[in-house]
């Protein structure tokens, strides 16, 4: 049998035990299905394309994750890797609205952890990031999952220098990626290859 892909026809909480797919074809209990980077074990597919999930599955952090995040599922043996590394733990988020960007269960703080943000807006989003705690030291990676123009504003400035670098706009494609790093309380870029612009100047 092969992997299906499709999206989530609408947002997640954090510990939710149930998500609506896009489409639900062929998915059934016992089934794993794989969001964003968090694993959930299918048990009920009487409410197609909702489904029952077990979140946080096989170790994976239970996240929450916005409309559209990419979803995949299947039976266990189709997926090359259905685990996560012990002591490797990457959280992963979705937004698909306009809004500030928060850690795990949309606590209104920053992500603490080393996370994968997707950004699943069908049209170009408006982000904002509050600046990390002065100790933090993690890293987060955006990954934008549509073919818009999202921007993400941080106001301290990716190099402390407020307006002059505090926006980053990816490209109008799908797969633009962009990596920041805490440090001594601010963001700084690590790789910024794929965007149109992180305003430097």
């Amino acid at each position: 049998m092969a992997l299906t892909a499709t999206t989530l026809a609408g947002a997640k909480t954090a510990n939710s035990v149930f998500i609506t797919l896009t489409s639900a074809t062929g998915a059934a209990s016992k089934m794993l299905a794989l969001v964003d980077a968090e694993w959930m074990r299918i048990t009920g597919v009487n409410l197609t394309p909702t489904l029952g999930v077990v979140p946080g599955y096989n170790g994976s952090p239970a996240s929450p994750h916005g409309v559209l995040a990419p979803v995949i599922y299947g039976v266990t043996g189709d997926f090359v890797s259905s685990g996560i590394v012990p002591g490797n733990i990457i959280y992963s988020l979705s937004f698909g609205a306009d809004g500030a960007i928060t850690g795990p269960g949309g606590t209104g703080t920053v992500p603490t952890n080393n996370t994968v943000i997707y950004l699943t807006k069908a049209t170009a989003g408006a982000y904002t990031l509050a600046g990390p705690a002065i100790d933090q030291q993690n890293t987060v990676i955006f990954v934008s999952t549509t073919a818009a123009a999202h921007v993400i504003t941080y106001t301290a400035g990716f190099f402390g220098n407020t307006t002059s670098s505090d926006t980053a706009t990816f490209p109008a494609t799908i797969n633009g990626v962009f990596t920041m790093k805490a440090q001594n309380g601010t963001w700084a870029p690590v790789t910024a290859g794929t965007m149109t612009s992180v305003v430097v100047a």
